[in-house]
């Protein structure tokens, strides 16, 4: 923050939100993703780094984890994007994400030095303020909460009063930091063979990112391709394996899985798991299809029985569904924050309210049996790396971050443990 963010009150904001100073620093952390960035960095390399190697470990690690922070906070300006009826805000804020996504584009090009200041000045600068950074989050409140904080430890210490709205709507700062981030996370591979394969990584991920939110027709099938590549999954595991196996003690067989594509196939089924984990929950995804038939049968006589002919009110359906069932706690916060989801697409774009509930049972059809094929795979394909390398290390690392997301997409995204995502 101090060598990227432009100065002005969302940096001293942010600088007191990250101190010992603010006396609900854990709850910032926690709501902006950190304490489980942290604590799935412990659970992924827990008894595979030995003591001397930690410090370096450690400190790629945070590297990662400032970069992902602020991917956080940009990726919640995409809330609300995921349905076809955009309002004018929310149009404006598309427009923001676009603009973002070829920012970033541009940053993460081999040789490329334009400050991110630069590239993201202009309209995407206006636009990011008029972009809460309140609204845009799963926990408005607590947002608010902390900033008042802040002004009363302003009020105590005798700095002048602040303008809430400069930090409500301060965006755009960290839009900067991010950007900057993202050139710091591939600087920091330097010399690595796993260096264009995660760059190339990044870089599908704000292509993707665009065509989720604007591809007019999109099949199941590229639906789960896209949302694998728009997370940052297969980059953040290729970025740690090769840690481990080039940085920590090169592995002479790693550069061979890596460049004939062994690995890349292995982090591509991880993605994908993860990627329907987030949307629709490992619960559902579990499911027989005996009782995927009971849940849309069930959906369909509450539709017929209140008359219901709106695909959105079969949504709510969803909704009410999930008040009862945590397994529908991902469907659910999808459908209130209005963000893109694998298995709501072809129901938000339903005709009527009986073509929104066929929609949704097929989906969660396809998908389920698309992870159960892909954990298959995964297995199978950890199983080829370990023999190759020598070495469990990296398939360990793989392992952990698909079961880590699947038991923390198993809470209702309202709980503490659930309060996350990637």
């Amino acid at each position: 923050m101090r060598k990227h963010l432009p100065a002005g009150p969302y940096r001293d904001y942010a600088t007191w939100a990250f101190s010992t100073e603010n006396p609900r620093r854990g709850e910032f952390l926690q709501v902006n993703g950190l304490i489980q960035l942290a604590t799935m960095n412990v659970t992924l390399l827990r008894g595979l780094v030995d003591d001397e190697s930690w410090p370096l470990v450690e400190r790629y690690a945070v590297t990662m984890n400032v970069y992902q922070f602020f991917e956080t906070i940009s990726d919640n300006i995409s809330m609300g994007l995921g349905v076809p009826d955009l309002d004018h805000a929310a149009n404006q804020r598309l427009e923001l994400v676009s603009a973002f996504n070829r920012a970033m584009l541009r940053v993460l090009e081999p040789g490329e030095a334009t400050p991110a200041v630069l590239l993201l000045s202009g309209p995407p600068k206006h636009a990011a303020g008029q972009a809460s950074a309140f609204d845009q989050s799963l926990s408005a409140g607590k947002h608010a909460g902390i900033v008042e904080e802040y002004a009363r430890y302003r009020a105590a210490h005798g700095h002048p009063p602040i303008d809430h709205t400069e930090i409500e709507f301060g965006l755009w700062g960290a839009l900067v930091v991010n950007a900057e981030a993202g050139r710091e996370v591939i600087k920091a591979l330097d010399g690595t063979h796993t260096q264009p394969f995660f760059a190339d990584g990044l870089r599908s991920r704000y292509r993707a990112v665009d065509r989720c939110l604007r591809g007019p027709d999109l099949p199941r099938l590229e639906l789960a391709g896209l949302g694998a590549h728009s997370i940052l999954v297969s980059p953040t595991l290729g970025y740690f394996a090769s840690v481990l196996a080039e940085l920590v003690a090169a592995n002479p067989a790693y550069r061979s899985v890596l460049w004939d594509g062994s690995l890349g196939e292995v982090l591509s089924h991880a993605s994908l798991l993860v990627r329907l984990q987030n949307d629709i929950g490992p619960r559902l995804l579990r499911m027989a299809p005996v009782q995927h038939s009971a849940i849309i049968h069930r959906l369909s006589n509450r539709m017929h029985e209140r008359r219901l002919v709106e695909p959105a009110d079969v949504l709510s359906l969803v909704i009410e569904e999930a008040e009862i069932d945590p397994a529908f706690t991902r469907l659910h916060k999808d459908l209130i924050s209005r963000e893109f989801n694998v298995a709501l697409w072809h129901p938000r774009r339903s005709t009527s309210a009986a073509s929104a509930v066929l929609a949704l049972g097929e989906s969660l059809g396809y998908f389920s049996d698309l992870y159960q094929r892909h954990g298959g795979a995964l297995a199978a394909g950890l199983t080829g790396l370990d023999e190759r390398l020598g070495d469990r290390r990296v398939s360990t690392v793989v392992s952990r971050f698909v079961k880590f997301h699947e038991r923390l997409y198993s809470n209702r995204y309202t709980d503490r443990l659930g309060e996350y995502a990637i």
